[in-house]
């Protein structure tokens, strides 16, 4: 953890954060300034509304956090200024799984990563993607700072590991997500939220334009696809359905996969897991509380999904690839056939025979069972269906999909 000369018991200004990482760092330069936008939107939220109900050690991982992250773009704009190789790679026809959280987007993402065409970035390379791997191997003390970085950043939660098993088996080594991972170093994430944001970093969330952000995301990609040129990119966010058009302008040849699942088992789940989330705050989460941010993130997800459907229109639905979770559940391979198909590529005898291994060797319980229901955060059929109407009326039929909420 990075030692700041800050006094915590006030939330540092841009510029104090700033500073501490050129100091730490070296370089200077962090870029396009738009993308400080989601840094400032975060303070302010941080500032008004949840700094005074965290920890001493909560605080100072909050700024650890950010500091890293700060430090991060100014190694790859250092990078992108010594190696201009990086800026001439062309990223050509992702692969994206844009479907929400606890949908079954982490098993596909999965799945299409088994094909060696495919790239998939890694939680450690988003951690420590500096120097570019063009030049070499990661050092064993490399991976090392970035496991325990991720580790550290999630001891005060230790729940999250029976939500996402493969954090235990993979460690730092598993697939990254694109907002979590990526979009975090410009602080534009979902994941800031569920961890110490209030509604001015939701709102910040739900109505800013994310340009900026998403072109440092394309250049992020450039850094680690060069050298591994003639490989397409396998993707994955939840929180993609925030910036929807913004996704699909900075990618016009993307493919757009949005994953599928009945809203009782999806919702419980994202509520669950986000009032885990809950605990990088420092206290015991209480029944209150979890009851509560359940019912933020359910609201959150009702906006977020509408404003993905409108972004959707404008964009035109030759460009998505619907896929069932429980569709996917019974037959995982077939899955995978159909959005190659659709994508004018053919699931190779290798991909398919990985994809077979992997499903014998990895039990989605093997680590413990994600107990939750919806009762626990109040949801109540009738409303939630209300809430969601526009979505259950374009998806509820055809793939899977239970048209009514159970409970």
């Amino acid at each position: 953890m990075v030692t700041t000369p800050l006094e915590l018991r006030t939330v540092p200004d841009a510029d104090a954060l700033l500073d501490i990482a050129r100091t730490d760092t070296g370089p200077d330069d962090f870029g396009d300034p738009a993308r400080n936008r989601g840094l400032e939107a975060f303070l302010t939220s941080l500032r008004r509304e949840t700094w005074d109900v965290m920890t001493p050690r909560a605080r100072a991982i909050a700024v650890d956090f950010l500091t890293h992250h700060l430090g991060t773009r100014l190694r790859l704009i250092a990078d992108r200024k010594a190696y201009p190789e990086i800026a001439m790679q062309k990223i050509e026809a992702p692969l994206i799984v844009v479907g929400p959280p606890r949908s079954g987007s982490t098993l596909l993402h999965t799945l299409l990563s088994l094909d060696a065409d495919n790239m998939a970035p890694e939680h450690w390379i988003c951690r420590e993607p500096s120097p570019p791997l063009a030049l070499g191997a990661p050092s064993q003390e490399r991976l090392e700072e970035a496991g325990k970085r991720m580790m550290d950043l999630f001891e005060l939660i230790p729940d999250i590991f029976v939500t996402h098993p493969y954090m235990i088996e993979e460690g730092s080594g598993a697939l990254a997500e694109c907002g979590s991972d990526i979009l975090n170093m410009v602080c534009t994430s979902q994941q800031m939220w569920c961890f110490w944001g209030g509604d001015i970093y939701r709102d910040y969330l739900l109505q800013a334009n994310h340009t900026a952000a998403l072109r440092f995301h394309h250049d992020f990609l450039q850094h680690i696809q060069w050298g591994n040129s003639g490989k397409r990119w396998a993707l994955k966010g939840s929180d993609h359905m925030l910036w929807m058009g913004e996704l699909a302008a900075q990618y016009p040849d993307a493919r757009l996969i949005w994953t599928h699942r009945d809203l009782a088992q999806q919702l419980g789940s994202l509520a669950s897991v986000q009032s885990i989330l809950l605990g990088i705050r420092g206290h015991p989460v209480t029944a209150e509380a979890r009851y509560a941010q359940g019912q933020r993130a359910i609201e959150l997800q009702g906006e977020s999904v509408a404003k993905a459907m409108r972004a959707r229109d404008a964009i035109g639905d030759d460009r998505f690839i619907d896929i069932s979770y429980h569709d996917m559940m019974a037959d995982p391979l077939r899955s995978v056939e159909r959005i190659y198909e659709s994508s004018g590529l053919t699931v190779s005898d290798t991909h398919a025979a990985r994809i077979r291994e992997w499903l014998a060797t990895h039990q989605q319980t093997k680590h413990g069972v994600h107990k939750h229901s919806p009762e626990e955060f109040g949801m109540d059929a009738g409303s939630i269906n209300t809430q969601f109407a526009g979505y259950l009326d374009r998806f509820g039929f055809g793939f899977g999909i239970r048209p009514e909420l159970t409970v």
